[in-house]
């Protein structure tokens, strides 16, 4: 009797661990078919919702529009794939992070750019938001969601960077909200599988104690989401955190440990673009030290951390593509220094792709900074 009891509570917790792992497999299967609608990819069928929303016309104008946009952007890409492979050696990549300020939701320019790495870091003031539930929409709300994406998408699928005042719009419609819909339709277009989108607080009793009615707090409080995803070409799982909050010195006095955080995850590549100078200004020095401490790789446009702390000892720095002034309305962001270090030489490396503000001009510019290594 005893060993037919046991049996009988084996099979129990068997079968409601075979449960348990389907749910979980369909709950994938659900973020990833959700992000392949939202990039116009058809996906698999089996999912009787998916499959509804899949054959609306809407649907189906969703594909068309990205169809026609996306061959110019993947030419983009895949000369950034060529240039990457042939420009820079990222040792053992899969042990990296890659740390990316000021991003928005700009997936496809980092993974572009460091395929391997095991691990991204992103952090800018939008507001992470959360993947659509489409099983709770309505046909209407259902179109008018793939349009929002539409709107997200065009400027970087156009200029190669996002406006941050248009996102503030664009990342906050009653169907699209923040930066999660927009990474995980990249993550579609790229390929990828998404295994698991969760919130994440890296600092919780901060953010109880920020929460409460009477409480001295900051202008945006910190929030956070972690995106976890396979490449099948690798095969491993990869992690996206995502983290919105102000970076400004003063801001992070409210939140002292994160730059900590960020600057612990070693070795790491820091990727900076369009980044309307900021680094530049003295209310960021704290990042910029960040950076500059715990990079080994920085690979930037002129936006980033200033040419005068990279043109010396540790650093050994490549330029790329031509030097152009900043536009007229970021002008505080010119680099004399930067201008005369192009200038001096008789030809710089082609840049086969824009990169940064002068994406109409063919004026992009861009820079590898890699720390030598220091021997004791």
């Amino acid at each position: 009797m005893k060993l037919k009891a046991l049996l009988v509570v084996t099979s129990f917790f068997v079968l409601l661990h075979a449960a348990a792992a389907a749910e979980d497999n369909t709950v994938v299967q659900r973020l990833t078919a959700t992000a392949q609608i939202l990039a116009g990819i058809p996906p698999a069928p089996g999912d009787s919702v998916i499959d509804r929303l899949a054959a609306l016309d809407c649907s189906k104008e969703q594909h068309q529009w990205i169809e026609a946009q996306w061959s110019q952007v993947h030419a983009r890409l895949s000369a950034m794939e060529q240039w990457r492979t042939h420009e820079i050696h990222m040792p053992e990549g899969q042990a990296r992070t890659l740390i990316y300020p000021f991003s928005g939701p700009d997936f496809l320019n980092a993974y572009e750019m460091a395929p391997d790495h095991a691990r991204y870091i992103f952090f800018s003031l939008e507001r992470p938001g959360r993947l659509p539930d489409v099983s709770a929409q309505t046909p209407a709300q259902y179109k008018q969601m793939l349009a929002d994406v539409r709107g997200a998408l065009r400027d970087i699928f156009e200029r190669n960077y996002f406006i941050t005042d248009y996102m503030t719009k664009q990342l906050a419609t009653p169907q699209l909200s923040g930066t999660v819909p927009v990474i995980a339709t990249m993550m579609a277009l790229l390929d990828l599988r998404i295994v698991r989108i969760e919130p994440i607080d890296l600092f919780p009793e901060q953010t109880r104690a920020y929460e409460k009615p009477a409480a001295i707090r900051p202008r945006k409080l910190m929030r956070g989401v972690r995106i976890d995803f396979v490449n099948p070409k690798i095969g491993k799982t990869q992690q996206l955190y995502y983290f919105s909050l102000d970076v400004s010195d003063r801001a992070l006095e409210f939140y002292p440990g994160f730059l900590d955080w960020v600057g612990r995850q070693r070795p790491a590549t820091v990727f900076l673009k369009s980044a309307s100078y900021l680094l530049h200004d003295g209310q960021f020095a704290k990042t910029r030290e960040m950076i500059l401490g715990s990079a080994d790789i920085l690979i930037q446009d002129d936006t980033g951390v200033p040419y005068r702390y990279l043109n010396h000892s540790p650093w050994q720095v490549r330029l790329y593509g031509r030097y152009a002034k900043p536009i007229k309305a970021l002008n505080y962001g010119y680099q004399p220094d930067l201008e005369s270090a192009y200038q001096k030489l008789q030809e710089s490396p082609a840049l086969p792709f824009p990169f940064g503000y002068h994406w109409r001009t063919q004026r992009s510019g861009l820079m590898v900074a890699v720390k030598e290594a220091r021997t004791n």
